[in-house]
């Protein structure tokens, strides 16, 4: 009797591969796709030998291969960063469209060998073609003269890229695969603020290369205090956050209408995330240079602002969570508070601040700041995101009793960050703009006169008062939730 392994039911025995496999290679489909393919690469082998025949001062040789190589890695990359990608994102909108996805739910396959199923069984044909396309690659790139090093490392680009972006457009694709384009648009939004900067400082340096993608293997990038070759670089982040992406579609499969993040799993995402910026910037802060020490500040804090909102845990979660804690008489409603507010999205927002707070204090050290500037930014950045964590959690308890809070929340939140801007222009007062957290993190491009210094008194007190109705409507809604717990 054969044995069966781990990787045999992930692939080869995954009933999700084996149906997509059988809709693909149908005959009525795959001549399609076929005669498309050949006819492309036809059309590339003859356009460059023509061009080069019609060019009578050069001849067949390393440059004319590498030439071919170059094309074949363009029409690689559309394959598998492209096509494949598509391909992914309408899986489960496919499913639901043929009334199939409640059965696709029922499947008894594990979360994995779903997400298997989808991203290798609806990529059968791109990952074929693909496979020709890189032997094509391969040969053009021997006779062109191409270390196999350097093809090594442009195949381990390739595939951690298009693992990663079609990882993330699963992931898009099944926080709501029932409404088209709402939440997938809001979701591709917050990925792109999160993972653009990154890239942004690799793929940057790479394009100063200049010279071309041969010479990209042998450029390093710093980080930390060592030389790491910009490729790898690349690669690296592409796989950490492909893999959290498989992690967050794995949740969602596991525990549909469950947060994207788990609590341990927020802060464990901030904390690789947040390590990995101080790393791309740590090198370049030293300097003294205003400019990387803000961007440095806003692309820490956008996890620490969004991740939140993709953990959030509803009113009905706080219930369920003190449900599960038997009720004893005497310290029960003692014990109950304590567990409420270890339950509450606010308790994850201070802890997601205070780690944050950590890095910023050893960022600011490096950029020489003043222990007393330090303590002023730190209490007004502190207000400021204490103060947006009660909006997002009178969302929270609120939503269930006023359908509409959210539209209320959403008005307050804009006139929260763009009024004092638009005061400041309309009443020719430049300093109430700090008053916004747009406006107060701008002033951190003035690294020799910063100007919120002299208003951060001013800054928290409006925090403050902004806070106590919130806060005391938040209140008000916990002891009615600890209030129904006890009656239940």
């Amino acid at each position: 009797m054969s044995r069966t392994t781990a990787s045999d039911n992930l692939v080869w025995n995954n009933p999700l591969i084996r149906r997509y496999a059988r809709s693909l290679f149908r005959r009525s489909h795959l001549w399609v796709y076929l005669t498309i393919y050949i006819s492309v690469v036809l059309l590339l082998l003859f356009l460059n030998v023509v061009g080069r025949e019609l060019d009578e001062d050069s001849a067949i040789g390393r440059t004319f291969f590498q030439g071919l190589y170059s094309q074949f890695l363009m029409a690689e990359i559309a394959i598998l960063w492209v096509w494949s990608a598509l391909n992914s994102r309408s899986a489960l909108r496919e499913e639901v469209a043929n009334k199939t996805y409640d059965f696709f739910r029922l499947l008894p396959l594990s979360a994995l060998q779903k997400a298997v199923g989808i991203l290798v069984g609806k990529n059968l044909l791109c990952l074929l073609l693909a496979v020709v396309t890189l032997a094509a690659m391969t040969l053009f790139g021997l006779l062109g003269g191409l270390p196999v090093s350097f093809q090594a490392q442009i195949l381990l680009l390739v595939s951690s890229v298009a693992f990663c972006v079609n990882a993330v457009v699963l992931l898009s694709s099944s926080a709501s695969p029932k409404r088209r384009g709402k939440m997938g648009v809001g979701l591709w939004l917050v990925l792109l603020v999160f993972f653009g900067p990154l890239v942004f400082g690799p793929g940057l340096a790479l394009l100063r290369v200049g010279a071309g993608l041969q010479e990209a293997t042998t450029h390093h990038v710093p980080f930390y205090s060592i030389e790491v070759p910009v490729l790898m670089l690349i690669i690296f982040l592409a796989l950490y956050f492909g893999l959290w992406s498989l992690l967050g579609v794995l949740r969602k499969f596991t525990f549909e209408g469950a947060p994207l993040f788990s609590r341990p799993a927020a802060v464990l995402f901030l904390l690789g995330y947040e390590l990995i910026v101080l790393g791309l910037f740590l090198p370049h802060l030293p300097g003294g240079e205003s400019l990387f020490y803000f961007y440095w500040l806003i692309v820490s804090l956008l996890p620490v602002v969004f991740v939140p909102v993709g953990s959030i845990n509803d009113r009905a979660t706080y219930l369920e969570a003190l449900g599960r804690r038997p009720a004893h008489p005497g310290s029960a409603g003692q014990g109950m508070r304590s567990l409420l507010l270890q339950q509450c999205n606010l308790s994850l927002g201070i802890v997601l601040f205070a780690i944050w707070l950590v890095f910023f204090v050893i960022v600011s050290h490096s950029e020489r700041i003043a222990t007393a500037q330090l303590i002023k930014d730190a209490v007004v950045l502190a207000s400021c995101y204490v103060f947006l964590l009660f909006l997002l959690e009178l969302c929270v308890v609120y939503e269930p009793i006023h359908g509409k809070i959210r539209v209320l929340i959403m008005f307050v939140l804009l006139l929260y960050l763009f009024l004092p801007l638009i005061l400041a222009v309309t009443l020719a007062v430049p300093s109430l703009h700090l008053y916004s957290p747009l406006g107060f993190l701008a002033d951190f491009v003035s690294f020799a006169t910063p100007r919120r210094a002299d208003f951060w008194m001013a800054i928290l007190g409006v925090n403050v008062a902004l806070g106590v109705v919130p806060a005391l409507a938040i209140r008000r809604q916990y002891m009615q939730i600890l209030a129904l717990r006890r009656t239940m």
